[in-house]
């Protein structure tokens, strides 16, 4: 959620669906498998995330398993996690495909597969680590932290309740200030 944070800052309100897929059914789950969230923010802009995590996808060369599409009034972008590809529209109108090779793919996942995100907890640690050795703060801080955390319960207290929810109303009920 860092990430939706990121492009959409001010977020003040959530609203989101979930339910536990036939797939996830059969494999026992107690919790949703399916969401889709909208997330509001202070300005009026919306933006939406989504995730159907027990179900089959299409080849990579169609697909992604884990997608992030940007669309702006500039511009348009769409990362895809576990094959390392970014796709860019920029304001010039000019399309760009741009993918990493199998060093970079084996730092990132390093271990069965692409279960495990092994090299960007490598990089998170390693920017930790430079942040101190350096005397610079690191991002996220424990305020973004917070806010994120606040996020997800928002989020949760949505799928629970099926209104929205205001983040202020869940800091509130923590007596967090930001």
């Amino acid at each position: 959620m860092d990430f939706i944070r990121y492009y959409l800052p001010g977020i003040e309100e959530v609203m989101g669906y979930g339910m536990i897929s036939s797939n996830g059914k059969t494999a026992g789950l107690k919790n949703e498998d399916t969401m889709h969230f909208i997330f509001k923010a202070a300005d009026g802009r919306i933006a939406r995330v989504s995730g159907s995590y027990t179900g089959p996808t299409q080849p990579t060369s169609r697909d992604s398993g884990m997608s992030c599409v940007l669309r702006g009034t500039l511009g348009a972008s769409q990362a895809d996690y576990h094959e390392l590809r970014y796709a860019v529209t920029t304001k010039e109108g000019e399309e760009k495909i741009i993918t990493w090779g199998d060093s970079t793919l084996k730092h990132y996942f390093r271990f069965e597969g692409q279960s495990h995100h092994a090299g960007e907890y490598q990089n998170y640690l390693e920017y930790f680590v430079d942040s101190i050795e350096q005397n610079f703060t690191a991002y996220p801080d424990l305020k973004e932290g917070i806010g994120t955390v606040a996020l997800l319960q928002a989020m949760d207290k949505s799928l629970q309740t099926g209104m929205p929810v205001k983040v202020k109303d869940i800091l509130k009920e923590y007596d967090v200030e930001l």
